[in-house]
């Protein structure tokens, strides 16, 4: 297990935005995962337009805070408007597709990467959780109240991004801003000393 802490000073250039924050930042060089290839969390302003791709990748776009609106084009073109209280809350893209991003509103977005051969459709998704609507990515989102205590890891890659609260994994202390990375295998349990919301993101 490994604990990611987040770096508000972290600036990403842009192009046509300039700097921009990505507080999370997180690949392959960070985790050594195989397959999950990146988690990375953006704030954005009202006013912005963040062009970008998928490249060879499948990706989760997901609010979690704020709303978005996402337009897809590419051999399956798509629109939504997204926010981070539902209810469609993610756009799956598969490989080969271009994005335009607009923030409706101050909005912390999160974009999650994984291998993947363009085999499903992009879609969006109503609902807090996407098992079984891509090759290998999932995300899930949970709310885990104070005292209580949930099992992660264990099927894949994981990256679990704690967007608000505090509390344990296994005997390590986390709070909000932190994410932890398990290998394929690992597991660990959370322990919620406080409410927490998480982002749990597997390949």
């Amino acid at each position: 297990m490994h604990i990611i802490e987040r770096d508000d000073s972290r600036m990403i250039d842009l192009p046509g935005v300039g700097p921009c924050p990505r507080p999370v930042d997180i690949d392959q060089q960070v985790t050594g995962f195989s397959r999950l290839k990146s988690l990375r969390i953006y704030a954005f302003d009202p006013g912005q337009v963040i062009h970008g791709e998928s490249e060879a990748d499948e990706v989760f776009v997901l609010p979690l805070t704020g709303r978005i609106g996402l337009e897809i084009t590419g051999p399956h073109p798509c629109r939504a408007t997204l926010d981070a209280t539902g209810p469609e809350h993610a756009v799956y893209m598969p490989p080969g597709h271009d994005y335009a991003l607009s923030p409706l509103e101050r909005a912390e977005v999160a974009y999650a990467r994984a291998d993947a051969t363009a085999r499903v459709p992009t879609g969006v998704v109503a609902g807090t959780e996407s098992a079984g609507l891509a090759e290998a990515l999932t995300f899930a989102l949970r709310v885990l109240p104070a005292g209580e205590a949930l099992d992660i890891g264990g099927a894949g890659e994981t990256l679990c991004h704690l967007a608000r609260g505090r509390g344990t994994a296994g005997t390590e202390p986390v709070v909000a801003g932190q994410t932890i990375a398990l290998p394929d295998g690992a597991t660990t349990r959370l322990e919620a000393q406080a409410e927490m919301t998480l982002l749990l993101v597997s390949a």
